[in-house]
């Protein structure tokens, strides 16, 4: 009799990608230009000039794309990544919607966010990775990283993991959704006048409070 063998994987989670249609895609592009609104930079750590608080117009977003990723992500990887100690249902609001205005050199050092989701949506991608990753600084190097989007997680050895988005125009009207705590960075570009255009938002949970936990002391 053969020795039985199984293998065991670790129970984690990722995150979701998705493709918006030309119909949402061009809802974004509306509600950047018109509701763009006071500096969203103070709320920030990015070392970005320009970004903005913007407005989903009439919800359409939120009701289309970002809700049914909320739910789509429970079914896939539950919801153990919130901490938050309650009996009752949760509900969720789009917090805050901003515009960020990305020029050569500007980057996004690595970060979270508030909230319990976040979102990015890159709206215009001015450069193509295999062309950044010629310069100087990078050319030759084991893993070029100019320009590219970047999500670091840890492995079961505590060694961090990153995925690298290697940003070409491919990629403009692509969403990632989220956990907010996950770790993430934008590194710069060279040698471009256009502006890299994206548009986050993050995801809080609404009008819940935390019970309090009743201790039994003996």
């Amino acid at each position: 009799m053969e020795n039985s063998i199984k293998f065991q994987t670790p129970p984690n989670c990722g995150w979701i990608e998705s493709k918006l249609n030309d119909d949402l895609f061009q809802h974004v592009w509306t509600c950047i230009e018109q509701t763009q609104g006071k500096s969203f930079k103070p709320n920030l750590v990015g070392q970005i000039d320009k970004s903005f608080q913007i407005e989903d117009i009439d919800d359409k977003l939120w009701n289309n794309v970002i809700e049914p990723c909320i739910y789509q992500y429970v079914r896939e990887w539950g919801s153990s990544h919130i901490s938050l100690v309650t009996n009752d249902p949760m509900d969720y609001k789009l917090d805050s919607f901003w515009v960020n205005y990305q020029k050569q050199h500007e980057y996004n050092p690595i970060h979270t966010h508030g909230g319990v989701y976040s979102f990015v949506i890159f709206m215009k991608i001015p450069t193509k990775f295999e062309e950044q990753a010629q310069h100087s600084n990078s050319a030759g190097a084991r893993h070029p990283y100019n320009s590219s989007f970047v999500i670091t997680t840890l492995d079961i050895f505590g060694n961090q993991r990153p995925t690298i988005y290697k940003m070409n125009p491919d990629y403009e009207g692509t969403l990632l959704f989220f956990p907010s705590q996950l770790n993430h960075m934008v590194y710069p570009y060279y040698n471009c006048d256009e502006q890299r255009i994206t548009v986050s938002g993050n995801i809080l949970l609404k009008t819940l409070k935390p019970k309090p936990i009743e201790r039994q002391w003996k």
